[in-house]
């Protein structure tokens, strides 16, 4: 699963609906404790979608916009990092 973080409520919510209408599927999670996020709130997808989502996030301009964010296994241990 990744992780679409943004710093904005509003904004999460606009994206997750585009996502929605444009067939990615997609659901609104709490954002990970470890990404600092204001509205705390973050949107997930599959691995499958991220160059569509990132020709999305590219066609606009979101300034709330913090990053796309996964999880690696490393030393057996889960780690959040942020792929773009």
């Amino acid at each position: 699963m990744y992780y679409l973080i943004f710093k904005s409520r509003t904004h999460t919510l606009n994206f997750f609906r585009l996502l929605s209408n444009y067939g990615v599927k997609a659901n609104i999670i709490n954002a990970p404790a470890s990404v600092s996020s204001i509205c705390n709130i973050c949107i997930s997808f599959l691995p499958q979608d991220f160059e569509k989502v990132k020709k999305m996030l590219a066609s606009r301009n979101i300034s709330t916009f913090i990053g796309i964010y996964k999880y690696d296994l490393v030393n057996r241990n889960r780690v959040l990092k942020k792929i773009f």
